[in-house]
Formats: structure tokens, C-alpha cells, sequence
């Protein structure tokens, strides 16, 4: 059967035209009926309205609530959920139709075409109900396709079980102490879902990160890596911008400790992903560490003091932003290249930042030997200058084009008069 005699034949029992709307999105659809009889179609569409709203908070709490919250925190509007009402209508008082809208469709409990015949239907509302006077009134047939939309890709959707959503799932992870064999199942349960399912888990998982809370904190560092692995690279980006927004905005951390920046980079570091952060922010973190390598080699009997500075550097991963690439590679070749003494094992430790350069890099590193001031003083003893040309003499080999080689022979040549 078709949803058309539900507007037009009174008679018709709607729930076996809509076998899975509950009583009050019966009573609406019926209202609908009654107003689309009496030839009033843009009030039949709100009485469509009204139901499809109910039916969406009904779909969205059994898929979980602490998702739908997790989605729609960026969104405009009211989205003050109150798990504490005893009904519907309570507990989505404080929440905007449309941030529902929103946050069902990024949980895909809401179909495209369902969402964008809400859409026009909130579009008729608000420009072609009577309330306003318009040349786009809402016609007979208007109502009637909308109702078949919203039939077929909204009504007759069944509720998710809330045993099976992602939610009740990763319930767990929020309330108890899991085991080797609990992480283990949630594990294969996370790689067996598909992307939408894994940006959702995402979402949640950082905010249960952001808040802090044990034993939801232990546990989620625990599973990440394996959402993180099966992450679009877009959906990893949040990350970075979150750990960025903390940098930016320390008000927008709410959680109780006002430790969220500092779980959020260890989770950066933990899942080598600072290359995520922002440019911006991510220079800054560069450029800190920098400065406790530069602290350490002019420290008497540094070269612990060195070495540590030097996994703590390497620790942040080779992605320097081009903005802060001579402000960390002075300090690298400073600690590389040593002293009138010796050197510590740092070069060792940081030799990942001269492998991962590509040719450009390396034409921009070595005309630091000529321009600049640290580098050059640091050259002024016997041994440093040695390991300095062994350094430069390696790169030989990474270089194709002749006139690069070339330069590269007049750097060398240069360091050999100082």
C-alpha cells in the first residue's frame, strides 16, 4: 500500500500503512489526514512534521545518546539533552529541531532523502504556511510527495536495537575496568565497522578523552590505535584540531581537571599523528623543543642532557612546518656536529630527520651553512667542522640534478675555510 490513501481515505489504519510509528506519531499522521481532507496542507505537512521529529528522537536514543551529543557539539542551537525527564518531551525540551536533524543525519539514522524532505518541510514553515503570506503556497501535491519521501526513508526505517548500536557496545568502556579479554572483543568489534561507524566511534572516543574520566580514559587509550588505524585521513585531522583548539581556547576545555591539551598530545605522540595539528600550533611545538635541545648542548657535561632532549624531539615525529625548518635544524646540527670534545649520541638519535628530507629540504638545509649565525659559529672548532663536511659529503649520493651537486661542493668548500 501507498502512503497517498493515508492523506486522502479516512478509513485507512495508519499503522498498517506505518507499521513502525509509535501511538503519538499515529495520532499525528491521522491529524495530518484529517487536515489534508479539509484541503489545509501546509498545517497536514507540520502534523507530518511533528511525527518524523518524534520518530527521529525515538531512533536517536536507542542508537545513544552520548554519540548524538558527541556529533552535535559543533552545531549552533540549543542541544541541552536531559537524561532525567520522563518523557520525550522532556528530556528534548531544550533541544533545537534542526541540531536533531543534524546530529541523526551524521549518525545515519536519518536517510539523505528523509533529511532534505525535513528540510523542505522546515523551508514551507517558515516561507509558505499561512502564517506568511507567499506566492509558494503549499499545493496538494507538495504534501503528497513529501509523505511518500518521508514514508519510505524515515517512517518505515525500523529503530535501532540498542543492543547492537555502537553505543551499548562501547557502554563499557565508560563504566568498568576492562579486561585483556573484554579489550580484545571490542577490538575486533571496532574493526569490523564500516567508516561512517568508525567516525562516530572517533567523536566519542575524544570526547571521553576530553573528559577525563576514569575508568573511560584508561580504557579508550587502550582501543584508539585501532580506530585510529581504520580512520579516514580527514577524520584523523579532528584530532589535530582539537588538541589546537585547547592551545587556542584553554576555556574550551570543560573537563574537571582542565587536562584535556595535555591527554590529547599524548595521544598525539602515542599514535605518531602530530603531524595533525595545525601548521601554527604545531611550529610552536617545535620550536619548545628546539629550545630544550639548544638548552642542553649549552649545558657543561650535557651530553645526557643532549641525548634526552633528542628523544624528546624525535618523539614529536619529522613533520617540522616550513615556518619553524631553521629554527629546529640549526639546534639538530648544533648537537650533530658537536664540540672542540666530542660529541653525544644525539646525532644517532635524530639521524630520522636527515633521512626523511626530500631535495628541497636539503638545498634549504645546507644554505644554512652559509647564512646562518649559529650553525656557522659552532664550525669554528676542528672537530665539528670535520663531522660537519662528512655530513654535507653524504648528501651527495640523494642528489640528481648537477647544478644541485654543484651546489652542494661550494657549500662543502665554504666550510672548509672557516
Amino acid at each position: 500500500m501507498e502512503a497517498l490513501p493515508v492523506l486522502i481515505n479516512s478509513e485507512v489504519k495508519i499503522q498498517e500503512i506505518f507499521p513502525l510509528v509509535d501511538e503519538k506519531e499515529a495520532n499525528y499522521i491521522r491529524e495530518a489526514q484529517g487536515l489534508f481532507a479539509a484541503e489545509f496542507y501546509s498545517y497536514s505537512l507540520l502534523a507530518v512534521w511533528n511525527a518524523a521529529i518524534n520518530n527521529l528522537k525515538r531512533k536517536v536514543e536507542a542508537y545513544g545518546i552520548d554519540l548524538w551529543i558527541s556529533v552535535v557539539q559543533g552545531e549552533q542551537g540549543r542541544k541541552k539533552y536531559d537524561a532525567t525527564g520522563e518523557t520525550i518531551a522532556e528530556r528534548w525540551s531544550n533541544v533545537d529541531d534542526l541540531v536533531l536533524i543534524s546530529g541523526a543525519t551524521k549518525l545515519r539514522l536519518l536517510n539523505p532523502k528523509a533529511g532534505k524532505s525535513l528540510e523542505m518541510i522546515n523551508w514551507m514553515r517558515n516561507h509558505a504556511s499561512p502564517a506568511h503570506d507567499s506566492d509558494n503556497r503549499v499545493e496538494k501535491e507538495d504534501a503528497i510527495g513529501l509523505i511518500l519521501l518521508l514514508q519510505k526513508n524515515l517512517f518505515d526505517q525500523p529503530i535501532p536495537n540498542p543492543g547492537h548500536s555502537v553505543a551499548s557496545i562501547f557502554d563499557p568502556v565508560k563504566n568498568k575496568n576492562l579486561s585483556e579479554d573484554e579489550l580484545r572483543i571490542l577490538e575486533d568489534q571496532i574493526k569490523s565497522y564500516k567508516n561512517q561507524d568508525i567516525r562516530n566511534v572517533f567523536g566519542f572516543f575524544l570526547d571521553l578523552i576530553a573528559r577525563g574520566e576514569e575508568p573511560a580514559k584508561t580504557n579508550t587509550f587502550k582501543l584508539f590505535p585501532f580506530v585510529w588505524e581504520k580512520a579516514t585521513d580527514d577524520v584523523k585531522k579532528t584530532l589535530g584540531i582539537k588538541y589546537h583548539t585547547y592551545v587556542i581556547d584553554p576555556n574550551s576545555d570543560t573537563s574537571n581537571d582542565k587536562g584535556a591539551k595535555t591527554r590529547f598530545f599524548e595521544l598525539l605522540v602515542n599514535l605518531n599523528a602530530v603531524r595533525y595539528i595545525p601548521d601554527g600550533t604545531r611550529a610552536r611545538i617545535f620550536r619548545r623543543a628546539a629550545e630544550k635541545l639548544a638548552l642542553a648542548k649549552n649545558t657543561s657535561y650535557g651530553w645526557k642532557s643532549e641525548e634526552a632532549a633528542s628523544r624528546n624531539l624525535i618523539q614529536l615525529g619529522t613533520c617540522i612546518p616550513s615556518v619553524a625548518f631553521e629554527e629546529v635544524y640549526q639546534e639538530i646540527l648544533s648537537v650533530w656536529f658537536g664540540n672542540y670534545w666530542g660529541r653525544s649520541d644525539s646525532h644517532t638519535i635524530l639521524k630520522p630527520f636527515i633521512d626523511s628530507l626530500n631535495t628541497d629540504q636539503i638545498r634549504n638545509l645546507i644554505k644554512l651553512f652559509r647564512t646562518n649565525e649559529r650553525i656557522i659559529e659552532e664550525l669554528s672548532s676542528r672537530r665539528p667542522k670535520e663531522n660537519a663536511i662528512i655530513f654535507l659529503e653524504a648528501f651527495s649520493d640523494r642528489l640528481t640534478i648537477e647544478a644541485h651537486k654543484q651546489e652542494l661542493l661550494d657549500i662543502i668548500q665554504f666550510v672548509k675555510k672557516l
